[in-house]
């Protein structure tokens, strides 16, 4: 695939800051950056756990390898934190977790969780849970046994 180094991608969804989004895009092609929709840092008593970026299901799953995947993967590798891709369904709430740096792939592997398993949202906050080793509380596990427990169809 070739590129015009003249130009950038335009705005495609038009609800970011569009001001700053026009403008980063006037800097050119070779000062790109990433406008972070849904990152979140899963932490515990104020240490990163892991990196998560959020992206909605919607019937296909898109290509992970982008350069603003890989960016984030060096950020948290070089933090030595997971990284995963968790893609969700808001309909049922169930969660399918990429694992994309190495740190991630092993932990996927130590808690037996394959590549494309859809976990329920019990399953996904326990997994969340077992992140931080925490033992869960009474509390704790009546709130997750109250979660949702269905898989989409």
């Amino acid at each position: 695939m070739s590129f015009d180094y003249s130009k950038t991608r335009p705005e495609r969804t038009q609800w970011r800051d569009q001001k700053l989004s026009e403008r980063h895009r006037k800097w050119g092609f070779n000062c790109p950056a990433i406008d972070i929709d849904f990152l979140m840092i899963e932490f515990h008593v104020g240490k990163p756990i892991a990196i998560v970026d959020y992206k909605r299901y919607t019937g296909s799953i898109k290509n992970l390898n982008q350069k603003s995947i890989n960016a984030i993967s060096t950020l948290a590798s070089n933090s030595n934190i997971p990284f995963f891709v968790v893609f969700y369904w808001d309909d049922v709430w169930a969660f399918q977790i990429t694992a994309i740096n190495n740190i991630a792939k092993n932990i996927l592997q130590q808690h037996k969780i394959n590549k494309n398993k859809i976990l329920t949202e019990q399953q996904y906050v326990s997994f969340l849970y077992k992140l931080r080793n925490i033992k869960l509380t009474k509390e704790e596990e009546k709130l997750i046994k109250f979660l949702n427990n269905k898989l989409p169809e």
